[in-house]
């Protein structure tokens, strides 16, 4: 867009981004809608009072990742989802009323971990240590965690992924000189 087609707004302040593709450059694009709706819900899950508009639809979340379970639940929940905000963690936590697997949606400053990594490895130990030691039994891991569904967002500093893409959390620490992210999950 030329930066001299600025529009009016009714809008308190934002920014208007367009793009439009050289098609020199590239030959057959099209835009996923559904892929590029999915990043735009997490961005807003990701920051609570965030409105994005995309091609005339409104993305916004007030409660952050615990509306991104409520939105991407497929059935009834044992109990409501319990959300914790802290600095530099949210998590949103509930169980599926039926047998299922374990269901996780894991964030990395602001990059979604498809494939997890150390931050899921530690809630998920923490989820066992946690009902092991109130209900002081020795309760099997995999029963624990039958029918998990949990959202989970940290930041790291100087986070290491795995691979190019970004989709595995390979970091111990949270930052040089800080604990481990075992640690502080």
């Amino acid at each position: 867009t030329n930066d001299n087609d600025i529009e009016e707004s009714s809008q308190r302040k934002g920014t208007k981004i367009s793009f439009t593709p050289d098609r020199s450059i590239f030959h057959n694009y099209r835009y996923v809608n559904e892929y590029v709706d999915k990043m735009l819900w997490n961005y807003v899950y990701l920051n609570p009072g965030l409105t994005i508009y995309f091609n005339g639809k409104k993305f916004y979340s007030e409660n952050g990742l615990k509306d991104l379970l409520n939105d991407n639940l497929d059935g009834k929940v044992l109990h409501d989802i319990i959300h914790l905000r802290g600095d530099d963690i949210e998590i949103a936590l509930t169980h599926a009323d039926r047998m299922q697997s374990e269901q996780y949606y894991t964030f990395v400053n602001g990059q979604h971990t498809t494939q997890g990594g150390t931050h899921q490895a530690a809630i998920r130990e923490a989820l066992v240590k946690v009902f092991r030691e109130f209900y002081q039994k020795n309760y099997d891991s995999s029963d624990i965690r039958q029918s998990v569904i949990c959202a989970l967002s940290i930041k790291v500093i100087e986070p290491v992924f795995e691979s190019q893409t970004k989709i595995k959390l390979g970091s111990f620490d949270m930052g040089p000189g800080l604990s481990t992210i075992r640690t502080f999950i």
